[in-house]
Parts: structure tokens; C-alpha cells; sequence
């Protein structure tokens, strides 16, 4: 017997037990991204910040597949399923967090807390009832620790999961539209649940369905309509299926068809924003209902070449690719980063770029150039405060996809994408002005390349330490940031007497470092002029800190520096130098590294032509911002501001896109609304704000930049 069933009645039920045969829980990051991907980006294709929750029952539903039940020992066990209702069930305890901390959604708390657990004759049991797991539920859902180091690996990847889920949650479904989300969630997102009976049936069934493969699934459905028509041997072309859905399982469960779905869209992404059947629940139906686009002009034949010429070919490139996200792959180590950085779908534009002629050779070149331009986008976008989640990332590769189709070479490859690429590297210059407490995993990963890039080109490349920085461990702890300066103020107060002022300066990247976790957690509150010594043992960067580090040894670093023209910008440090500078000299020193790692020319994206002279363009805006006071030299980016308000003083600085960065981290694109951050009311910013060498308020800047160029 089968049903559908809402997310709400499916764990509105009693708590399911996991029966003997059932494997442990074993998702990954791949496939809890893909699943809050598909979920996230359903809901906000629809959603408009004009709509009600009323109007979230005219949502259009989302199908996550059956799952299949028995009755044993009276309980209901789960026989298959267990993945994504496990992964649902965080997801609930995850939104429960969310919603109790939202003041609009607190009332979604309780009832989320309903679903997740349940009560049967006095006892309260999680909704997957496993005692390995219980205590790994209890600490996520009361926000408490969790000894990672002593669990199970199955409790240990569960744990993960909930990280994954916080990692690809988008920014979007926070604050109002949290419940709105919640309700289309618990309302319009459905399985259907296939009861088996007793244990021996369900068994059987379990069986027939994992080993014997005797469900046809879509990926069958499409193989048989592929090979229907071929004028070939259908042995040879069924064993090259089979050598390519083998190849991909390999590497990760479900790859083979996220593949073919990832091919189509990417070679008829006209058919796959039509509506029709779903490309993701029935691809041989999908297929069959665009044939006339995918054949034009049909000939007997033409589908199985689908496979000869386009699948079989490309499934090797894919395979390399997989393989990338989780190694760092020499050719290709923009898909590792990639993937650190949340981009669970990234291949799309590489397969819209392959031909069936190119060679090996040309097929890496291709996929190094599409996932650097990835990297490039997902780097710059962050510093400009822009968003950069796999939204941003679809509607980018939407953008750019027609140019990468008619792109036949590596180097009309190159510069389709470095035309369209081509003002992102200017975002490097607010490198200096990235700060830990606003930004904290995006600085771990610009430290981490700026740390690995100092590291190779010292060692001529010999080891790339990438992966040692960003992967995470099971017992000892990952690569941290590392302060500079310690949380004491009061150690500082001789250099900066302000406190909150001393704050907002050791969060900055240039009083940052990527250290060993174990390393940085033995240092503790030492002073930094007691650390240099021990920083010798750490990275380059690091030791780069102690004055005696370059003068004495370390020929190859020197040179490296020498040839790349950074050696005059190495900023160490003493007892006796100054805070503010030095941290100024060495975010810049950072961000001349940041524009080597992510120039252009360093990524092998061709920039385009430079253009002719162009006449002035006329001014027809009247107003005045803050980025036209900076473009026209009035401020400076780095000038520290000052206002005052009943006796108290509020810092905040210029970043060089013209924006104010307050003392609590805040960007504000008007001096008014970086008061309001900075006093908590806002009136007029530009008379309260006052550059701090000048004494000169914001007010009379702007006059005088209006004075010489008029209104």
C-alpha cells in the first residue's frame, strides 16, 4: 500500500526504529547540499517579498521520492529512506534554531518541536528513535557540545550534516520569509510511503531494491529509449552504459545521474527552463518531451549517438571532476576551493564547453578555466558584499552560457569568459578591509590561498598544502584563525587606549593569521612579540612576522619574493611598532598576494581588448555620495572617521568602494545609515561624521566637492 505524504505527516508520526539490515547514515556534503539546493531554490523561485503566507498553499509541491516502512517488533521501522528522512529530521531541528531566535517565527518553534520528537507513555523519543544517534540529536537541538573525537562515524557524519545544512542554508530564507519557508516546507513538500508489512517483506523488498536492481529507474527508462534506435551492436553500446554509470558510482553514489541531468541542462539549457516533465524525478520522459529540440531533424540512429558522441565521451572529464571536489587536483584546484566555498553544482558551464573533438589535454584546460571563473566570481562578489550562493552562481552561468557554447577552442574559451570577467578583479583593492567578526569563513579561505600561495612558491611548488588547510579532521583540530593580538585590550592600551577601537583593528586580516589548530590553541593570550619566536615553526606567512626570519636563511623565500616584487611590503614586527600601521602594511601585503592568486592573467582568463577613447560623459545626477568624494580625492580609503553623540565617541573607516566599515563591523553606503549602526539612530550622517585628521565634517567635504563641480 502507498501513499503520498507531507514533511508535517511524516513526522507527525511515531518515532521510526532502523532495523538490522539498514546501512549507518552516510550523506556527505555532495548530497546535503543538493538537497538544500533543490529545496531552496523551489521555494524562492516562487517567493516574492510581497507575498503572504497565504499565499504559500498556491505554491507549486516538491516530490523527495518514496520511502518504504514495515512493522517490526510493533514498531514502524524504516527500510529505505533513511538518508533523506535523517537529513530532513536536522533539517527540522535546524529551522526549530532558527525560528526560536527569529522574533517573527518563535511561534514555528513549537511547532517544529512537535515533529521532531515524540511522546508515547511518558517517554520522548527523536523522530528516528536510534540510541547511537541520540545523543548527537540532543546536543544539536539544545545548541550544546558534542564529543566528535569518541563518537561513531555514523553520529560523527550526522553532526556534519547539520554543518552542511547551516553551510548551504541561503541568506535569503532568513528573518520574515523564515516562516513562509517553514510552512512550505511542512505543507508542500511530499514523499510517498510504501508499506512493506512485516520484517521478511520488508526485507525482501530492501534487498530487491539495493542488490538486484529489478526497480527500473529513470536512469533505466532512459537507457532503453536511448538504445532503442541504434544502428549499431546493442551489446557494445550497453556495455559502454554500463562502463559509464560504473565509473561515476565509484566515485559517489547518485553521480551518474546527477551527471546526465547536469549534461542536459548544460547542452539544451532552452529545453530545460521549459515547462513539462520534471528533468529531476523523470529524465526519460523529460527527454522524450523535447526530442524535437535535443533532434531537430531526427534521423534512425541520432539518439543512441547521444550516448557515442556526447555522454560516453564526456563521462571521464565528469569522473575527474568528482574527483577534484574532495582532492586537490594540480590542473584543477579551483574545484576543490569551489566546493569548500558552498558551490555544490559547478559543472555545467565545463560541459556547455566541451566538444567531442577535444583532447584530453583540452577537456582539463576547459574545466580549469570554468572553476577559476567560478572562484573569481564567488571571491569578488563577497568582498563587494554582493551574494554569491548557488542562486547567484545559476543566474551567473545562465548569463555567461551562450558565449561559452559558441566557444569552440581553449582560447575562445578564455576570452569569452575574461570579457565577462573583466571588472571583477578591481573588488582585490577591499582585500585590507576584510574583518574576521563579519566574514569569518570567506577570510579563512582567502587566508588559506594567501597562505598556500606564499608556501609553494617557496618550495618552487613542490607541495601544495591546500588541502591540509581546508580539509577537516576527525580527531585534531582543523587550521584556525589565528589573532595576532590577543582579546585583552587592556595588553594594548599603551598603542590603542581606546578598547572597542583595539577590537575593531585585531579583526582585521592584516592582524590575522591561518594557523595549526594545535599550534594556536598553545598560544593562548601571549603578547605577539613573544609568539614571533614560536611562529618560526608555522607557516611562511607567519615567520615572515619576525624580522630575523628573512634576514637570516630562507634564500628560496626570498627570492620568491623578490621575483614576484613583494619583498619591500613584508611588514614585521617588533615591541615597539606602532598597531595601526603595521596592520595597515600588512593587509596590504595581503592584498598584493590576493591580486597574484586572482588576476586574470594568473587564471588564464584572456582580458578583452582595451577600448578606444570614449567622450566624457555628461552629469545628470545632482546628489552627491560617498564614492564620488573618494573617486574625486576629497576622502581617502582607510580615513578614519569619528562621531560623537552624548559625550561617547563612534569610529568607523572608508573603504575604498566608498562605503563606511563602522567599529562593529557593519557596511553602511551612506554616511546616515553607518550612524544609525554606529548610535542606533540614524538623522544626519553627514554632520556627524567628521574625518579624524582633518576634523573636517563630511558635510563640508561635499560642499566643496560641489563648489568645484558644480550641482
Amino acid at each position: 500500500m502507498a501513499h503520498e505524504q507531507s514533511v508535517d505527516a511524516l513526522f507527525g508520526t511515531e518515532s521510526f526504529a532502523l532495523d538490522y539490515y539498514q546501512r549507518e547514515y552516510v550523506w556527505e556534503e555532495p548530497q546535503v547540499a543538493r538537497l538544500m539546493n533543490d529545496l531552496s531554490r523551489k521555494f524562492l523561485d516562487q517567493w516574492t517579498d510581497n507575498h503572504s503566507l497565504a499565499d504559500v498553499k498556491k505554491y507549486d509541491p516538491y516530490f523527495l521520492g518514496p520511502y518504504i516502512i514495515c512493522t517490526a517488533d510493533g514498531r514502524t521501522a524504516l527500510v529505505d529512506g533513511q538518508q533523506r528522512i535523517i537529513t530532513l529530521l536536522l533539517l527540522l531541528i535546524y529551522l526549530h534554531r532558527q525560528a526560536a531566535a527569529t522574533p517573527k517565527a518563535s511561534n514555528k518553534a513549537g511547532k517544529l518541536s512537535t515533529l521532531i520528537m515524540s511522546e508515547r507513555f511518558g517517554r520522548r523519543t527523536f523522530r528516528v528513535d536510534v540510541d547511537e544517534y541520540d545523543a548527537c540529536f540532543n546536543a544539536l537541538l539544545n545548541d550544546r557540545g558534542f564529543d566528535i573525537a569518541s563518537a561513531r562515524p555514523p553520529a560523527r557524519r550526522i553532526w556534519q550534516a547539520y554543518q552542511y545544512i547551516d553551510l548551504h542554508y541561503p541568506a535569503q530564507l532568513r528573518g520574515d520569509v523564515l516562516v513562509m519557508f517553514i510552512d512550505w516546507l511542512l505543507f508542500r513538500v511530499s514523499l510517498v510511503v510504501m508499506d512493506a508489512g512485516d520484517r521478511d517483506r520488508a526485507e525482501e523488498m530492501f534487498q530487491s531494491i539495493n542488490d538486484c536492481g529489478v526497480r527500473l529507474s529513470p536512469m533505466d527508462h532512459l537507457k532503453r529509449f536511448l538504445l532503442s534506435d541504434t544502428d549499431g551492436d546493442p551489446r557494445e553500446l550497453e556495455g559502454s552504459w554500463t562502463t559509464m554509470v560504473s565509473a561515476l558510482e565509484d566515485v559517489e553514489k547518485g553521480a551518474a545521474f546527477a551527471y546526465l541531468r547536469t549534461v542536459f541542462r548544460a547542452r539544451f539549457p532552452e529545453a530545460a527552463r521549459k515547462p513539462g516533465p520534471s528533468l529531476n524525478d523523470a529524465t526519460h520522459e523529460w527527454v522524450r518531451a523535447h526530442e524535437g529540440e535535443i533532434w531537430p531533424n531526427r534521423k534512425n540512429g541520432d539518439r543512441s549517438r547521444l550516448l557515442t558522441e556526447v555522454l560516453y565521451p564526456f563521462h571521464a572529464t565528469f569522473v575527474t571532476l568528482l574527483r577534484a571536489r574532495s582532492k586537490i587536483n594540480p590542473n584543477l584546484r579551483a574545484v576543490r576551493y569551489n566546493t569548500f566555498n558552498g558551490i555544490a553544482e559547478q559543472f555545467g558551464l565545463t560541459l556547455a564547453a566541451l566538444r567531442p573533438g577535444d583532447s584530453e589535454t583540452d577537456r582539463e584546460l576547459k574545466a580549469g578555466l570554468v572553476a577559476s571563473f567560478l572562484d573569481l566570481f564567488y571571491v569578488t562578489q563577497t568582498l563587494g558584499d554582493e551574494p554569491a550562493e548557488q542562486k547567484h552562481i545559476d543566474e551567473l552561468v545562465s548569463t555567461v552560457m551562450p558565449a561559452v557554447r559558441l566557444s569552440e577552442s581553449v582560447q575562445e574559451l578564455s576570452r569569452a569568459l575574461g570579457e565577462h570577467a573583466a571588472d571583477w578583479p578591481v573588488r582585490l583593492e577591499l582585500i585590507p578591509e576584510l574583518r574576521y567578526d563579519t566574514k569569518r569563513r570567506f577570510v579563512h579561505y582567502v587566508l588559506t590561498r594567501l597562505t598556500a600561495w606564499v608556501e609553494m612558491g617557496a618550495t618552487n611548488g613542490e607541495a601544495d598544502p591546500t588541502d591540509r588547510f581546508l580539509m577537516r579532521r576527525d580527531r585534531d583540530r582543523d587550521f584556525e584563525i589565528e589573532h595576532l593580538f590577543t582579546s585583552t585590550a587592556s595588553k594594548y592600551a599603551h598603542k590603542i587606549p581606546d578598547a572597542r577601537y583595539y577590537g575593531f583593528l585585531r579583526n582585521r586580516i592584516g592582524a590575522l593569521l591561518l594557523l595549526d589548530g594545535l599550534d594556536n590553541g598553545s598560544y593562548g593570550g601571549m603578547l605577539l612579540e613573544d609568539k614571533l619566536a614560536l611562529y618560526r615553526k608555522d607557516t611562511r606567512l607567519a615567520g615572515m612576522l619576525n624580522p630575523d626570519f628573512l634576514r637570516r636563511g630562507n634564500i628560496r623565500l626570498r627570492k620568491f619574493l623578490t621575483d614576484e616584487g613583494l619583498s619591500g611590503m613584508v611588514a614585521t614586527y617588533e615591541a615597539s611598532t606602532e598597531l595601526e600601521p603595521f596592520i595597515d602594511a600588512r593587509g596590504r601585503f595581503y592584498r598584493e598576494i590576493a591580486k597574484k592568486i586572482w588576476s586574470l592573467a594568473a587564471l588564464g582568463l584572456a582580458p578583452p581588448p582595451a577600448p578606444g577613447p570614449v567622450a566624457p560623459a555628461k552629469r545628470t545626477r545632482y546628489g552627491v555620495q560617498l564614492q564620488d568624494l573618494v573617486k574625486a580625492g576629497f576622502l581617502t580609503a582607510g580615513d578614519r572617521l569619528i562621531g560623537r553623540r552624548r559625550g561617547e565617541f563612534h569610529y568607523a573607516r572608508v573603504r575604498p568602494d566608498g562605503h563606511i566599515e563602522t567599529a562593529s563591523g557593519r557596511v553602511a553606503g551612506a554616511p546616515t545609515k553607518a550612524m544609525e549602526y554606529a548610535v542606533g539612530m540614524g538623522s544626519n550622517g553627514w554632520a556627524f561624521w567628521e574625518v579624524e585628521e582633518t576634523k573636517e565634517k563630511l558635510d563640508t567635504i561635499r560642499q566643496r566637492y560641489l563648489d568645484q563641480f558644480g550641482r
